[in-house]
């Protein structure tokens, strides 16, 4: 929370202009509004405050969210500063490929402008808020600039939404507000409520609220369908005698939800390509020779981003195991596994024989050896024991049975978490 306070003392200043500009008023009592009268333009969700109230003996007559127009830059500015509070984002984030998820959803939202911002498995959504007090002549008198930012993880049945509210901005006489916060989620999807369905204070400028909405996604099995999060917020005023609400809606992402992969639904942005990452520090021979073939083979598909593998429409046990046969066991080149050269040695077939680039006949193939030199694994000391770069299809290499077990275990962990439904592109990355 420490980190929360110092950053968000620093927002309060880049609002500040903002707050000056708008509060062109007198705080003067006006005549309250007639019953017919109009919600001031441009902020339709308004509620006149009551009659006789302290308020409204001030000059108050209007209660409003602010609505319309994007998020200016300023409030991104300030949201990126309040999200930041929880860890800065690291340099492997802050470089990343789009595509790739990082490490944390939130860092979605430190990154960019956008409102919406999503990953293969993640979103951040982050969404100005701003309340008004406005006399009879809807002018503002007092005013508060805020943030909510949503923020997850998807690809099982349920998974929990965080969820952050902060006020950044606020004129010195403008009351407490409490906020409220429900998603009703589209499609094969339910969401619920926050605060436990009921109203929760905002703080005052330097802290934060946190709480958290619950998700679960209901696909029949083998079906796919579209879900979205609409949020809806009610705001209330705390003020004696002054019982007015407004509301305010606003959109997530849109996510496929499928029950096609592993034993149950799940939902992914399909937008963005799926990818698989193996660490050589954990997968070790197995990883340098998908990393070998990616650098080395000309005439493949490697899994790269822009040569995708594709998962095997045709993913049946027996028929992954045929493709493995024919890269591995079959004529005219049974693999050589030598347990003088690799203990417990084994085929690992690259393209692997899941994809549907995989199962190539084993005389288009290159066979490799990876080796440890200096407690590294690295492609500069590999060595092609049979086959040409240049022309081959595919990689059989020199892996403990560990090891390749371990690389399949990772890829069909894969395959689940990021919902890679039969027949579609993902790419490989390996790294340290």
């Amino acid at each position: 929370m420490k980190r929360a306070r110092r950053l968000l003392a620093a927002i309060a200043a880049l609002a500040l202009t903002a707050a000056l500009l708008t509060l062109g008023a007198s705080p003067a009592a006006a005549a309250p509004p007639s019953a017919g009268r109009a919600a001031p333009k441009g902020h339709d969700a308004c509620a006149a405050i009551a009659a006789g109230s302290a308020l409204r003996r001030q000059g108050a007559a209007w209660f409003c969210f602010r609505t319309g127009g994007p998020a200016t830059a300023r409030d991104l500015a300030a949201m990126h500063r309040l999200a930041g509070a929880h860890g800065p984002a690291t340099a492997r984030v802050a470089a990343r490929d789009p595509d790739v998820d990082p490490a944390d959803p939130l860092d979605l939202c430190k990154e960019s402008d956008k409102e919406v911002n999503t990953s293969r498995s993640m979103y951040c959504v982050q969404h100005p808020i701003g309340y008004e007090l406005r006399d009879a002549d809807k002018k503002v008198l007092e005013h508060a600039e805020g943030v909510v930012m949503t923020s997850a993880r998807v690809g099982n049945t349920e998974w929990e939404e965080k969820v952050l509210a902060a006020i950044v901005q606020e004129t010195p006489k403008m009351p407490r507000m409490t906020i409220g916060l429900r998603s009703d989620c589209t499609g094969p999807c339910t969401g619920g409520a926050a605060f436990g369905g009921g109203q929760a204070v905002l703080p005052a400028v330097g802290k934060e609220l946190l709480t958290k909405i619950t998700y679960r996604t209901t696909v029949v099995k083998d079906g796919e369908a579209r879900s979205q999060p609409l949020y809806h917020m009610t705001g209330t005023i705390l003020a004696p005698g002054t019982p007015v609400n407004t509301s305010l809606n606003w959109q997530g992402p849109w996510l496929r939800c499928d029950n096609k992969v592993g034993n149950g639904p799940g939902c992914a942005d399909d937008t963005h390509m799926a990818n698989v990452t193996f660490h050589k520090s954990q997968y070790r021979a197995a990883a340098v020779s998908y990393e070998w073939a990616q650098k080395k083979l000309k005439s493949a598909v490697t899994g790269t981003k822009v040569n995708p593998l594709h998962r095997d429409p045709k993913s049946d046990e027996s028929w992954t195991k045929t493709k493995r046969r024919r890269t591995c066991t079959n004529l005219p080149y049974p693999f050589p596994a030598d347990p003088l050269l690799v203990p417990r040695d084994s085929c690992d077939e690259f393209p692997f024989a899941r994809s549907f680039e995989g199962g190539k006949p084993n005389n288009l193939c290159v066979d490799i050896l990876p080796k440890e030199v200096g407690g590294v694994w690295d492609v500069a000391n590999v060595r092609v024991m049979r086959g040409d770069p240049d022309t081959a299809a595919c990689v059989r290499s020199h892996v403990t049975e560990e090891d390749n077990e371990a690389a399949g275990v990772e890829l069909a962990k894969a395959t689940r978490s990021a919902r890679i439904i039969n027949g579609e592109p993902y790419f490989v990355i390996v790294d340290n």
